[in-house]
């Protein structure tokens, strides 16, 4: 799901510079026709399926249809990219090894990929949102099936946080073992992300990464 949002919410590719031959462009793109078709509809799949294939581990047409999600957004964000929670989601799966998750292996803890990224996503498409409110409320209707007043910079950011708490997920760093004194290690990991920092429709300073992961504890 947060790997199609991204994608999907990426800087135009047109935004970028253009390079002196293609062998010279970056493995990201940022957002493009084609790759927002895939980013797309895996929002949607995940919206409609997610909740079901957590709840039900032998629903097997909620479970197929979220292997397929995911490959989807692989597609996407293969072309398009990822950014700000990916940026987020480095610090805070190797700051701190003491989460352990239920459900996967407990012979040493870790914070799983989708719960490392997740945490910062409400917060991060909040400080995105005014480089396309449009695109946003978009991606928070493909989620949830609902429509939203155009200036709702809350709906993308509530949609994921509903959807958190309904399979169980961590909602706050806190939850994983992080507080304000870490912020200051976390915005220095994220601030090495610039490949990923780059494509953020939103360039966000490192006061604005403090803001985004002061605000997900």
């Amino acid at each position: 799901v947060c790997h199609a949002a991204e994608s999907l919410l990426s800087r135009p590719y047109t935004s970028r510079p253009r390079p002196g031959s293609p062998a010279a462009r970056p493995p990201y793109q940022g957002s493009n026709p084609v790759a927002d078709v895939w980013s797309a509809q895996a929002l949607r799949f995940g919206g409609e399926y997610l909740r079901r294939a957590v709840a039900g581990p032998d629903d097997l047409e909620a479970r197929g249809f979220m292997m397929l999600s995911a490959t989807m957004a692989g597609v996407g964000f293969g072309s398009a990219g990822v950014h700000i929670p990916h940026a987020c989601a480095y610090p805070v799966a190797g700051l701190r090894h003491s989460y352990r998750a239920a459900g996967y292996p407990q012979d040493h803890a870790f914070v799983p990929h989708g719960y490392s990224v997740i945490v910062t996503a409400p917060a991060a498409f909040r400080f995105t949102f005014a480089a396309d409110p449009a695109k946003h409320v978009r991606a928070a209707s493909l989620l949830t099936g609902r429509e939203y007043a155009p200036d709702d910079e809350d709906a993308l950011p509530n949609a994921l946080s509903d959807l958190m708490r309904d399979v169980g997920a961590p909602t706050t760093l806190r939850e994983l073992g992080y507080g304000e004194a870490d912020l200051p290690a976390l915005v220095e990991g994220a601030l090495k992300q610039q490949r990923l920092l780059a494509v953020a429709p939103r360039t966000p300073s490192g006061a604005d990464l403090e803001a985004i992961l002061r605000a997900s504890l």
